[in-house]
């Protein structure tokens, strides 16, 4: 389901995705509101309760940038914005040259997620060996780079897997890291539980600071 809804005097656009859960949860996503809803929730329901998020949403709303816009000409790595430049040579290639970021296709999106892949396979991978020589007594996972929606990393630790979201191309790299590490003590503790933090914080005495900073972030 869409539609529209004023909050703070302005309209926005929102999308309903009905899904098997109790609650409401109301996502920005991209700079647009994104809900998933019970499908016992009415409409009115929901707009009530954004209604009584609004100036919660609408913060997040406006201050919404994405990492790499084509129209504006930047794209974001690592926490640094660079300009953007597109020249289509027909390769499937991106290079960061001279302070600027080159996509040598029209096929921006193909082409950077590529490129985002490799970088960050790389960086994680180089990340949990040295963390693993550091603090842990574990084998080498698995290691796997894709795109999430909702998430910046996950760890199957029946299976030796962590995957990571690509688009940690766009952070700081001590946030990265954060994410890493908080993976792979995973492997010491499933859930969340408060020896999970207590092992964290033991090898990462400033995850807090981390964290808040990550929340800053969107996916």
């Amino acid at each position: 389901m869409v539609g529209t809804i004023e909050l703070l005097g302005k309209e926005y656009p929102y999308t309903v995705k009905y899904k098997n859960i109790r609650s409401l949860i109301i996502k920005v996503e991209k700079g647009e509101l994104v809900v998933s809803s019970s499908p016992y929730f009415t409409k009115p329901e929901i707009e009530a309760f954004m209604i009584k998020n609004e100036r919660k949403l609408v913060k997040q709303l406006e201050s919404y940038e994405p990492y790499l816009s084509v129209e504006q000409g930047y794209v974001t790595l690592y926490g640094v914005r660079y300009p953007l430049i597109i020249n289509d040579l027909h390769k499937r290639k991106c290079e960061l040259y001279n302070g600027k970021f080159y996509i040598y296709t029209k096929n921006v999106q193909s082409a950077f997620e590529a490129y985002a892949k490799d970088q960050i396979y790389h960086y994680t991978v180089n990340k949990i060996r040295e963390y693993l020589s550091l603090y842990f007594d574990h084998q080498m996972p698995e290691v796997v780079v894709k795109k999430y929606k909702g998430r910046w990393g996950s760890c199957y630790y029946e299976k030796n897997l962590i995957t990571f979201n690509l688009s940690l191309i766009y952070i700081e790299k001590e946030l990265i890291d954060y994410v890493v590490m908080h993976e792979l003590c995973h492997f010491l503790e499933a859930n969340h539980s408060s020896r999970f933090y207590y092992e964290l914080g033991l090898r990462m005495p400033d995850y807090k600071r981390r964290v808040k900073l990550l929340k800053g972030k969107h996916v």
